[in-house]
């Protein structure tokens, strides 16, 4: 696969993006819009000295809610070369990251290969693939040899609510076929001495207000299609009560509203009855400002990040 009959998500623009741009509005250049020590990450991916996040720009989802609309739909970022990727990843390592934590890549895995081919000897700590799960297995495939963490959003199970807030009816068929890939490569979970992750499948669900059946749905779909023993998981899950109504999520009144305290409840229950490892988010924290400062300029991001 490559950007130039581009087919890289199920979105299969089958363009050239080296002329015109795909539906994640990006071409043929890199394009990031930041790049730092992420402590806001699960505890197994952040721990004590941070995350080393890359924020891509552009997306093959177009979520009404997303928190990072200024990257992901309205093109904030600065472009970087392979080299200068290269430079990032080590950079990070130097700085003590735990991982490489590629944020939104899809879109880039061509070239993001062939930053790591040219490192492979250099870099020494796990690379993390953090996506919204919309994916071509074949693309994962592509990563077998290169990431060593899959971190897949796994946002709704209903076509007509994917259909909705994200444009893509399909969502869930092909993020499920995607996520068993990815566990297929990455294996159980494996931590380090220090509690770090080092090798595995994080799920991430985001609860949303007036979704909480849907929530279920997924719940009890991983259920069975993963070993959830708690001796050896397939997969962990990070459940996630982060939403809060931003972009366009205006026109839409019933997720226009944090989650409430009977809708955590109820879903936290279900966690708890299926019996998932993994990670829970408290509710009524101001996530808000967790949302990372995005740069549209790479001098002015070095001057403030240095």
């Amino acid at each position: 696969m490559n950007i130039e009959k581009c087919n890289l998500c199920p979105r299969k623009c089958n363009v050239d993006r080296k002329k015109q741009k795909g539906y994640c509005s990006s071409g043929d250049k890199i394009k990031i819009a930041r790049y730092s020590l992420h402590m806001w990450e699960e505890p197994c991916l952040s721990g004590n000295s941070g995350s080393g996040t890359v924020f891509f720009s552009g997306c093959n989802l177009k979520c009404c809610f997303c928190q990072n609309h200024e990257i992901s739909q309205e093109g904030k970022g600065f472009e970087i070369s392979v080299s200068q990727l290269e430079d990032i990843f080590l950079e990070l390592q130097q700085k003590g990251a735990n991982n490489i934590n590629l944020v939104t890549p899809t879109h880039f895995v061509p070239q993001i290969i062939k930053a790591l081919d040219n490192i492979k000897n250099k870099l020494e700590i796990p690379v993390a693939y953090n996506c919204g799960g919309y994916e071509n297995p074949q693309t994962i495939e592509m990563l077998k040899n290169y990431v060593d963490i899959f971190l897949p959003d796994l946002k709704f199970y209903s076509g007509e609510l994917s259909l909705k807030y994200l444009n893509a009816k399909d969502y869930f068929e092909k993020a499920i076929k995607s996520i068993k890939k990815m566990q297929s490569i990455t294996g159980s979970i494996k931590f380090d001495k220090n509690n770090i992750l080092k090798k595995g499948t994080i799920i991430r669900h985001l609860v949303m207000p007036s979704c909480t059946g849907d929530s279920i749905n997924i719940l009890k779909r991983l259920s069975k299609e993963f070993d959830l023993s708690k001796e050896n998981p397939e997969i962990l899950l990070s459940l996630m009560f982060q939403y809060f109504p931003c972009f366009k999520a205006e026109n839409f009144a019933e997720i226009n509203r944090c989650v409430t305290d009977q809708e955590y409840t109820y879903v936290l229950e279900y966690v708890e009855k299926l019996g998932f490892e993994g990670y829970i988010q408290e509710k009524n924290k101001d996530e808000s400002e967790f949302v990372p400062k995005f740069y549209s300029d790479y001098n002015k991001f070095r001057l403030e990040n240095p």
